[in-house]
């Protein structure tokens, strides 16, 4: 199953927004994030119930971030937050399809 996800993060330089694919196989979970000319590609993520959690590397340049990201999808709607050695950031969404 494909879910696509509009998202926006509350980060230090601002909203931040992008789209976030969920690939969910069972209680795993692969996907992607793409936004503000970043794109980071998971594969080992797990979902159980309507709680998530996942875990990627970000490359800005010669900048990486490493983040993990947990959260609750709830029909159309994901919360959650990502966590990153910048700090932790509160995440949201709606459903695309």
């Amino acid at each position: 199953m494909v879910k696509v996800y509009n998202i926006s993060m509350k980060t230090p330089i601002g909203t931040q927004s992008g789209k976030l694919t969920f690939v969910i196989n069972e209680n795993s979970l692969s996907g992607t994030i793409i936004g503000n000319n970043i794109r980071s590609s998971f594969n080992n993520g797990k979902i159980s119930n309507n709680n998530f959690e996942f875990s990627g590397t970000i490359n800005k340049g010669f900048l990486y971030i490493s983040y993990y990201a947990k959260g609750t999808l709830n029909k159309d709607i994901i919360t959650g937050t990502v966590k990153t050695k910048y700090g932790t950031f509160l995440l949201e969404g709606n459903i695309i399809k």
